[in-house]
């Protein structure tokens, strides 16, 4: 009797049809649910952008869920929000005041430049990304990255854009940033970094409370 090889295993062919077989329905199911989580992923960000945006209101009923009910945001939630968000970027400084180079300190200069002598709002908001990217991927572990990255998720886009990204106040929080990392100075650095992300989160809970979507 012939046989076949799957996987480095020798098996007879009755065995390896139903090999081949149960390969093709483990890759559908896997893509199934791959489908499935991305369309989940949209409807989350969907509705959290609705809420932010104050479209959806505390203790209203949330459409696409059925006997699903918007649970009322605090000001503490935000304010916590970014009070992690800073640790991690002040790690990830943390490291790159040790890692930095030259050309890394010259494209934050540039950046810096560009922020403080530009009006375009959105160009400066892509501006401001692009600082704190390089930075955090200069000096980030990848565990850092990845607290980063989630954090980056678990508000929408919306309310990253409501601080002002190149304010008087968030310039001045830039040059002190580039300051300390020139000076390789870690623990500087890190400060820095958390007081800059703490004056961003203190503007968003008052433009939150201003539209009227904090609950307190």
């Amino acid at each position: 009797m012939s046989t076949e090889r799957a996987n480095g295993v020798i098996v007879y062919p009755p065995l390896a049809g139903r090999v081949q077989e149960a390969g093709v329905a483990g890759r559908a199911r896997s893509q199934h649910r791959l489908q499935r989580r991305s369309v989940s992923v949209e409807v989350a960000e969907h509705i959290r952008s609705l809420i932010f945006k104050g479209t959806l209101k505390a203790e209203q009923r949330v459409p696409p869920h059925r006997g699903t009910f918007v649970v009322p945001i605090r000001s503490e939630d935000i304010e916590d929000h970014y009070r992690i968000y800073g640790m991690a970027q002040g790690l990830a400084a943390r490291g790159a005041a040790r890692r930095i180079t030259e050309p890394v300190l010259a494209r934050l200069d540039e950046l810096h430049e560009q922020m403080c002598t530009n009006q375009d709002a959105d160009l400066l908001h892509d501006l401001n990304w692009e600082f704190h990217s390089l930075i955090n991927h200069t000096g980030a572990s990848r565990r850092t990255l990845s607290i980063l990255r989630q954090l980056s998720h678990n508000l929408p886009r919306e309310v990253y854009s409501l601080p002002a990204a190149a304010s008087p106040q968030a310039n001045r929080g830039h040059a002190r940033i580039i300051a300390a990392l020139r000076a390789g100075d870690a623990d500087q650095a890190d400060l820095t970094n958390r007081e800059h992300v703490q004056q961003e989160g203190d503007q968003v809970v008052g433009k939150l409370k201003r539209s009227g979507v904090l609950a307190t």
